[in-house]
């Protein structure tokens, strides 16, 4: 609606909910306040158990699904009815043109009237065999696109929208939810165990863009508002905190949605949080939270207006001064204008506000000032956006000192050789050469020696160890330090563009128990296994040798450390291969531990692996119910002394 909230809103007031956004490390942040609650849109028809709305040209159209039929209002509330008789109408679209199309839950029908309000068309159940037989017809929703394609929601319709043309022809279906299946799923598919099949979620609600995007949201907890191009392909996807029950998009784009919970989510175009806030009444009927909220839309002036079924009302809420500054700051940069200034003004309000953060890194990335932009994008958390100017940071360095590059690289040769020929000489040296023939030295060397050797003659390795008993329990737990020292400079040393753990939240003292515990766990698990499956390995055996198998690991960590803070997203395939290779290597050597500590064939390995791992869940399982036990058994002791003393 153009203009000024109508005259019947009421005076404005405090917002009965916090407003949140995203802040640094997609966590959410409380801020400043983005609409506030305006009252309710007066009308001088009463609404029953209205379920769809839908704003074109300051008229404001509103399925009465409760009267069974279809509403239009002013903008000063003066109302008329344009459809009655209807059964169960729950979902509207109206053209530019000011046609009408009606989604009648009742009769399965979708209407179509033209501007005088005759109806010029019922679009019924396709015909078409590929429509099926037994696929659902009850339109719930209905939008139209270019080139009058109907797109309908429809009531158990797990294969997506329902898309017909203006004859009413079935041309398919659209934007379908797609399932995954569960480690329980694929454990039973694998035992042929029949379950119950993995059934697509329908969608609750559609809406299109002025570019013909499709937008569906749905009651799943994970990607549950999607936006999809005209060949169904999923582009965007955004995944909610609550459940959405209605989407809509404003004049730039923005998106918004509203849940069943009440909670009302603002996205900019590229799906990101721009403001959340909102909640559900209580029966005390403050304005500003919703009884059960079905619709969502905005006006000319950016405004909200929420559709309440249950009170059968209208909430409008008016945008905020902040809010203003925000939305003007995304439209222009829409338009190609970086007003970083703007943007700088949001921070100065707000210094969590991730959004304003990304906006100016992406606005000295346009003017070519990469070093703010980097600094902008880690600030926002932005890892594409610090990869992208890291790139360019990166090009720029290198052009400037390719040539010292490659001086630094020449000057480690040489040192390198003649690092080896002092070597030579130093052997010389009576006092070294002393220490070199030392048992002690020998020794070191020795299980040094070990542990380069397994890497590429891991068996040799392996009956090194338990006939000859050439490396020690020392050495192994030395290794065993060293697994969680690298994995630890991993987490901490790991460069921005490929950092996966939040090291604010990161729990030190935990992790390490986690690391070292599960070592101990396999070691123990291996050891008690081959006890019972006529191993030989003796659980010194099997703890040796199961540290000369995380070798790789403890090679490639480093690397892969330091290779991370020189790399961009676009050579991700190189962290990608480090990142497999010392996994894998690690997991083959493991294996042929177990083979040649336990001197195995293929079939008792394959039974001693998986009844390690079982084992090891066994284990964890009786742990953890000995600690849930222990800690009724503390708070019952607990409970009784306190009583004791408050009795006494």
């Amino acid at each position: 609606m153009q203009g000024p909230l109508p005259s019947q809103a009421l005076t404005q007031q405090s917002a009965p909910y916090m407003t949140y956004t995203i802040g640094p490390n997609g966590r959410y942040v409380s801020t400043q306040t983005a609409y506030e609650p305006a009252g309710y849109f007066s009308m001088d028809l009463t609404l029953s158990q209205p379920e769809d709305m839908m704003l074109v040209d300051d008229l404001l159209y509103v399925a009465d699904t409760g009267n069974q039929r279809i509403v239009r209002f002013d903008t000063d509330g003066h109302g008329d009815i344009l459809v009655d008789g209807l059964n169960h109408p729950t979902g509207i679209f109206v053209t530019e043109e000011h046609h009408l199309y009606i989604a009648d839950k009742g009769a399965k029908v979708v209407y179509h009237y033209d501007e005088t309000m005759t109806r010029i068309g019922t679009y019924g159940r396709p015909s078409e065999p590929f429509f099926g037989e037994d696929s659902p017809y009850v339109p719930l929703k209905v939008t139209v696109g270019p080139r009058g394609i109907l797109y309908i929601v429809g009531e158990g319709s797990t294969a997506g929208l329902i898309q017909l043309n203006q004859l009413g022809e079935f041309l398919g279906f659209f934007g379908t939810n797609t399932t995954s299946f569960s480690w329980l799923q694929i454990l039973s598919n694998f035992f042929g165990i029949t379950r119950a099949a993995n059934i697509p979620t329908s969608p609750a609600n559609v809406a299109l863009d002025a570019k013909g995007s499709v937008f569906t949201v749905s009651p799943l907890a994970s990607q549950s508002l999607k936006k999809f191009n005209i060949a169904s392909t999923p582009i965007l996807s955004i995944s909610s905190r609550t459940q959405p029950v209605s989407v809509h998009l404003n004049a730039f784009d923005n998106i918004f949605m509203v849940s069943s919970e009440g909670i009302i989510s603002e996205y900019d175009r590229e799906g990101r949080l721009i403001f959340e806030f909102g909640g559900l009444d209580d029966g005390n009927r403050v304005s500003g939270l919703y009884v059960n909220p079905v619709d969502i839309l905005t006006n000319d002036d950016h405004d909200v207006m929420v559709l309440d079924k249950a009170t059968g009302q209208i909430q409008l809420l008016q945008r905020s001064e902040f809010a203003q500054l925000v939305h003007q700051g995304i439209i222009n940069f829409k338009e190609g204008i970086y007003s970083l200034e703007q943007w700088e003004t949001v921070l100065r309000m707000n210094s969590m506000f991730a959004l304003a953060n990304a906006s100016l890194a992406r606005g000295y990335y346009r003017l070519q000032a990469y070093e703010d932009a980097l600094h902008y994008y880690g600030i926002a958390f932005d890892q594409e956006g610090f990869s992208e100017a890291f790139w360019q940071l990166r090009y720029r360095w290198l052009e400037s000192n390719l040539s010292v590059v490659f001086l630094l690289i020449l000057v480690g040769l040489v040192a390198f050789q003649l690092w080896k020929r002092i070597q030579k000489r130093l052997v010389l040296i009576g006092p070294i050469q002393a220490w070199i023939h030392s048992p002690l030295y020998q020794r070191v060397q020795q299980e040094g020696h070990l542990l380069r050797h397994v890497l590429a003659h891991p068996l040799d390795t392996y009956q090194d160890i338990k006939h000859l008993k050439k490396s020690s329990i020392l050495m192994a737990t030395l290794v065993y330090g060293s697994v969680l020292f690298v994995s630890v400079l991993e987490i901490y040393g790991t460069g921005f563009i490929f950092q996966r753990v939040d090291v604010t939240q990161f729990h030190l003292g935990m992790y390490v128990l986690t690391v070292l515990g599960g070592i101990g766990l396999f070691v123990f698990a291996n050891y008690l296994v081959a006890t019972i499956t006529n191993g030989e390995g003796w659980l010194k055996d099997v703890y040796i040798a199961t540290a000369h198998a995380l070798v790789p690991y403890v090679v490639l960590t480093p690397l892969l450390t330091l290779v991370s803070n020189g790399l961009t997203l676009n050579e991700q395939i190189v962290m990608q291969l480090l990142d497999g290779l010392r996994y894998a290597w690690s997991g083959v050597l493991l294996i042929l531990m177990i083979k040649e500590v336990h001197n195995y064939d293929v079939k008792a390995l394959l039974k001693n692996i998986f009844l390690t791992l079982f084992t090891m869940l066994m284990m964890i399982l009786i742990g953890f119910l000995l600690y849930v036990l222990t800690l009724q058994v503390w708070n019952y002791v607990e409970g009784i002394i306190a009583e004791v003393l408050l009795r006494g």
